[in-house]
């Protein structure tokens, strides 16, 4: 295959494994953005509409997609009132079943849907703002009602006064969340009232283009949750995210729910280097500058959040954040991060050695931490000879840990959400020399293999790969093919499963982005949906199973195709040898004993999914769940010889990297052990086999 031929394979980078991440007007409840036209010009959506529907029919990749108007009215409407605290069962089934017979109705219907929507919130948000004020005493909030943390899988209301009660229920149980923060009750009326207030603006801000959008994002989501309608002024917020990811704290941001969340972290950019921040936190609140009191920024739009996370390089912000798990109105914790611009330098491939003593005889293991898959495509296309490349830095890292009579080599995938598809392919080269190494289908059906006709490999000694959940696309490709012809181990957990590439195309009115294309590996299996699945699993790599093309809506299956040729190299031998080895090494350790007990309390946290509006209950709540994770923490700090917290307060204030770094060690050294039980196994059956 020729390079150019396998640069024109689009990208396939981490940017697409979240369904928000290129249209930045989500399809849930409160999406705010700026106003960007005057009036409904009903022509032109008609027409843009068309244009969708015929591009998708004609190239998406997923075919004969038999999509009821009906349905994408019922997806529209449930995107919108996402928590089902706006439409009563009666309006929700009076909306579905007007009839429509062309896109003329189908734009009508989106915006006379959203008018009604626009006005009951308004109605319910001044019953809220009434119901705050009236408050007057912390006895008021030790009521005998519950709400539902999360009403996305219950039933609709079914009448006006129920729905009602429940919103007045929903404004004390966030008065309650707020005053567990600031002891103060007349503060804490103060700051609902505020936020009240900014739902209510942000509402009036939503212009035709975003109702449009949302509605055509309705019916795009029927074929996959990469295949996104942008309008011109969705797609400026994109750059301007994508501004902020490079030049300010290296994080791509999305809004769900009214919520700020880390969608990714740049590899080598300030949020990812400081190791206080992590995929799926929540930031709720901003300051710009460290002198500056922390803003709340719930239900703000996502410019205006950048906005204040933005300043100049060298200069700090201060955020609050909320790891994932956590209520959207409990405290959070509070980090500095200075902002930086993030060069390609700072993504570039690094080395460590590892020493382990087996029995008296020491192993030194090469690491290659590779954070994503880079090229300097400018100077490639200039035809400078010195052109910056991941697996240009990956062969010199191999040399030099050659050099230093390396046993082995780890490449660090974890964290890796892909990149440029011609490395992926480079870097296996440097493996398994010639062969093939993946399978494209178009969305024709047609299938092309990637692989190399002639070459060497660069590297020939004991490799590992190591992969977490966030290793995706490009890392699935690499990964996969080395686990296809038993070049080495995969140690980790299941990886992201995106498998599919997307193409962008203009339209008369804003851009249309479409998955056309989908990978195999070489044995004929899809890395989409399903991922990678690791030789040997470690219980300590990220694995966070709501995050993945799995958890995605409508996300294309996974399936096989027949395998192409290849010749495995056969270094793998008793696995379930392996795999046991390992399981007796970490199954008493201190790391896995906290892993457990973390991953239970969160999940009994995340499953409570009914929540008291009574403040008397709220804080036994709370007090108990932060003695069982202060208990938790202080026992792992105890195991590693560090010095335990003495409150709550003191943990929650805490510099995070001293843990993160611990089980850094611990996952890296445990990598090491299984790729030295690998390579002993090997030399065992070689003498075996010599006798």
């Amino acid at each position: 295959m020729f390079l150019s031929q396998i640069i024109n394979f689009k990208n396939s980078t981490m940017l697409n494994l979240n369904k928000n991440i290129f249209i930045l007007i989500s399809l849930l409840f409160f999406y705010p953005l700026l106003q960007s036209s005057e009036g409904l010009n009903n022509d032109l959506y008609q027409n843009v509409l068309s244009e969708v529907e015929e591009i998708l029919e004609e190239n998406h990749f997923k075919k004969n997609v038999n999509i009821k108007v009906k349905s994408i009215q019922e997806k529209y409407i449930n995107s919108i009132d996402s928590q089902k605290m706006i439409f009563l069962k009666s309006d929700f089934d009076r909306h579905i079943n007007e009839p429509i017979f062309g896109n003329e109705e189908q734009i009508s219907f989106a915006f006379k849907t959203f008018e009604f929507f626009k006005q009951k919130s308004s109605n319910f948000l001044n019953l809220q703002k009434e119901v705050v004020a009236a408050i007057s005493t912390e006895s008021q909030l030790d009521t005998e009602e519950f709400i539902f943390k999360d009403r996305e899988n219950e039933s609709r209301f079914t009448n006006e006064a129920a729905l009602s009660n429940y919103h007045m229920d929903e404004a004390r149980s966030e008065l309650i969340s707020i005053f567990l923060k600031e002891k103060n009750l007349e503060k804490s009326k103060e700051k609902l009232l505020k936020r009240l207030v900014n739902r209510e603006k942000s509402l009036g801000r939503i212009s035709n283009d975003d109702i449009f959008s949302m509605y055509v994002n309705s019916y795009t989501g029927m074929y996959d949750p990469h295949t996104n309608y942008m309008t011109p002024k969705n797609q400026e917020d994109f750059e301007i995210n994508m501004y902020l990811s490079l030049e300010g704290i290296g994080a791509i941001l999305t809004i769900k729910d009214g919520i700020t969340e880390i969608v990714r972290l740049i590899p080598g950019g300030p949020a990812e280097k400081s190791g206080l921040i992590k995929v799926a936190d929540k930031i709720v609140g901003v300051a710009p500058k460290l002198t500056d009191e922390i803003q709340d920024v719930r239900d703000w739009r996502i410019d205006e959040v950048v906005n204040l996370i933005r300043g100049p390089k060298g200069t700090k912000v201060k955020l609050e954040v909320l790891s994932s798990s956590m209520d959207d109105y409990d405290i959070g914790r509070f980090i500095e991060i200075t902002r930086d611009v993030v060069k390609l330098e700072d993504q570039a491939a690094k080395k460590k050695e590892l020493e382990i003593n087996r029995s008296g005889k020491l192993f030194n293991i090469g690491i290659i931490e590779l954070p994503t898959f880079y090229m300097d495509f400018e100077a490639y296309k200039k035809n400078r000879y010195n052109y910056k490349s991941s697996s240009k830095d990956v062969r010199t890292l191999l040399r030099e840990l050659d050099k230093n009579s390396s046993d082995g080599i780890i490449l660090d995938l974890r964290g890796n959400g892909g990149g440029s598809l011609f490395e992926a392919y480079s870097l296996a080269k440097l493996f398994i020399g010639r062969g093939n190494v993946v399978q494209v289908m178009e969305s024709n059906g047609s299938i092309q293999p990637l692989g190399h006709t002639m070459g060497r490999q660069n590297y020939i000694g004991p490799i590992a790969i190591l992969v977490d959940k966030l290793s995706a696309s490009a890392s699935e490709i690499l990964a996969g093919v080395i686990q296809d012809y038993q070049r080495g181990l995969v140690i980790g957990s299941q990886t992201f499963g995106k498998g599919t590439v997307q193409r962008m195309e203009n339209l008369s009115y804003g851009q249309i982005k479409f998955t056309e294309q989908k990978f195999y590996r070489v044995s004929g299996e899809s890395t989409q949906h399903k991922g990678v699945i690791p030789d040997i699993e470690l219980p300590f790599v990220y694995s966070n199973q709501e995050i993945g093309e799995m958890s995605y809506e409508n996300a294309l299956p996974y399936n096989d195709i027949s395998p192409v040729y290849y010749e495995a190299f056969d270094n793998l031998s008793n696995l379930d040898s392996i795999k046991k080895y390992s399981d007796n090494r970490i199954k008493d350790s201190s790391m896995s004993l906290y892993l457990t007990e973390t991953k239970k309390l969160f999940d009994l946290e995340k499953n409570r999914n009914l929540l008291p509006v009574n403040l008397t209950m709220r804080k036994e709540i709370r007090k108990t769940n932060e003695e069982k994770r202060l208990l938790i923490e202080n026992k792992l700090r105890k195991s590693l010889g560090l010095n335990p917290f003495k409150n709550y307060e003191a943990f929650s204030n805490s510099d995070l990297d001293e843990i993160s770094d611990k089980k850094d060690e611990i996952i890296l050294e445990e990598a090491a052990q299984i790729l030295i039980d690998q390579i002993l196994i090997k030399e065992s059956s070689r003498v075996s086999y010599r006798r």
